[in-house]
């Protein structure tokens, strides 16, 4: 079942965001994203006692339609909604596409009321992998060679780690949640205060 959620979410994101083909954050990059955070849907679901199945549908399908609208909240309905034709044709069970809809549609909503536990798993997992190392590691190969535009995207870099540990991106939900974005918002801000601490050591020795 997952294999065939992961192959139309695969082919959906090429064909809607082909002339996005050649970023950085591109389809290839979209998809990798969704199978990681289904990875963690996976882990998050086992922890917290919840249906595993949804959980990791709702992680495949959260960002199928990332090329087909502006917004956040736009893309999050879109998505729900391809992803609901996809369960329909595949004859999945009324109630399995429900809870996945609500999770895919609701998850841009970090402070909304009533939240499913599908919802929440949904959230932790994509807030996760949005401040993974693979992110870190994407924003070292744009940054370029120049230490100016280094340093600035270090210190743009830094300020929203900053944020997200002061729960200004919303709260995280599940223990396991917690923790590992702990783990890696430390590990993330001590390589970025001690980049910083670097470029500053260079251009002082320059003057």
């Amino acid at each position: 079942m997952f294999a065939k959620i992961s192959s139309f979410v695969e082919a959906h994101l090429l064909e809607t965001g082909n002339e996005h083909v050649v970023s950085p954050t591109g389809p290839k990059y979209v998809f990798e994203h969704s199978l990681r955070v289904a990875f963690w849907c996976w882990r998050l679901a086992l922890e917290a006692h919840a249906d595993v199945s949804r959980c990791v549908a709702a992680g495949l399908f959260h960002d199928v339609s990332r090329f087909e609208a502006e917004n956040p909240e736009a893309q999050a309905k879109m998505s729900a909604q391809t992803a609901r034709e996809y369960m329909l044709k595949a004859g999945f069970k009324k109630e399995f596409i429900a809870a996945v809809m609500d999770a895919v549609q609701n998850r841009a909503d970090d402070f909304g009321k009533h939240k499913t536990l599908e919802t929440k798993i949904l959230q932790d997992a994509n807030k996760i992998d949005e401040l993974g190392y693979i992110r870190l590691f994407l924003f070292m190969k744009t940054s370029g060679e120049s230490f100016s535009t280094l340093k600035e995207n270090a210190e743009s870099f830094l300020a929203e780690v900053t944020k997200i540990e002061k729960d200004d991106y919303g709260l995280m939900w599940t223990s396991m949640g917690k923790a590992r974005m702990k783990t890696q918002v430390t590990t993330i801000k001590t390589f970025l205060n001690g980049l910083l601490e670097e470029i500053e050591n260079t251009e002082t020795t320059m003057r």
